[in-house]
């Protein structure tokens, strides 16, 4: 008679869709803080929208605007369109002034509205720890925060890496980007009217890729990895299986 207790396996859940939203103040924002990050929830089957909150017209430096150039309100929006052809990812433009963002009243009820309308499951936005960054980013930053507090679907608030120098920014999340590591450099030089400004080159690009992995996973980073990094206001463990996050604090190091 066989007397080994039967072992029973509990099944393995099946991964829940995420709702990805990426809030970002300007029209170069998301693709420079997350591109890989949402073209791997894309890939792996969430549902992934942009929302642009600003026109980003006022994108022009002192000295070009002296010379008389200026942007349209919806020139900056074809850019971004053009970024994220054929990814399957959702844009959403808001078409605020860029320059001027204040964590109202107004801009509050704004972002609220948007996540609850898009089902935001999990939120990627500015860093609230960046004195030195644009005053939009700082200013959009606190009212996601707020504003997520009210959307009940929404269980993990993701800040992506500044490139404001002499920030505080702490990442304590990575995301791992190799395989989309070309197509971020080809997205943020879709940005046409930007051109020349030295966070949207390459070599920055796969500087700051590299940076931070060498900064949290110095081994991966050894093997060529590249990844995009995120400080966390929020993050909601086993709510979902989520492989393409890694929660890098985790990490044993030897």
């Amino acid at each position: 008679m066989n007397t080994r207790a039967a072992v029973r396996h509990a099944p393995v859940p099946e991964r829940r869709s995420e709702r990805v939203v990426a809030l970002v103040a300007h029209p170069d924002d998301a693709e420079l803080m997350c591109y890989g990050t949402l073209r791997r929830a894309a890939a792996a089957g969430d549902s992934v929208t942009v929302v642009v909150v600003t026109h980003g017209a006022n994108g022009v430096s002192v000295a070009d605007a002296a010379a008389g150039h200026h942007l349209g309100t919806d020139e900056r929006a074809g850019e971004v369109r053009a970024a994220w052809a054929s990814t399957g990812v959702h844009l959403c433009f808001l078409g605020q002034p860029d320059g001027a963002l204040t964590a109202d009243r107004h801009l509050i009820s704004t972002v609220e509205a948007e996540l609850t309308r898009l089902g935001c499951t999990l939120l990627i936005t500015h860093s609230l720890h960046t004195d030195t960054d644009h005053q939009d980013h700082q200013a959009l930053a606190r009212a996601a925060v707020n504003a997520a507090t009210r959307v009940p679907s929404c269980h993990t608030v993701l800040h992506g890496e500044p490139h404001a120098p002499r920030s505080s920014f702490a990442p304590a999340v990575l995301v791992d980007i190799t395989d989309v590591l070309d197509d971020k450099v080809n997205a943020l030089a879709a940005h046409r009217t930007q051109a020349g400004r030295w966070y949207l080159g390459k070599e920055y690009t796969l500087h700051r890729a590299a940076q931070a992995g060498w900064r949290l996973r110095p081994a991966a980073a050894a093997e060529g990895r590249a990844f995009e990094a995120f400080e966390t206001s929020l993050i909601t463990l086993w709510n979902t299986a989520a492989p393409h996050l890694q929660h890098a604090a985790t990490e044993a190091t030897t």
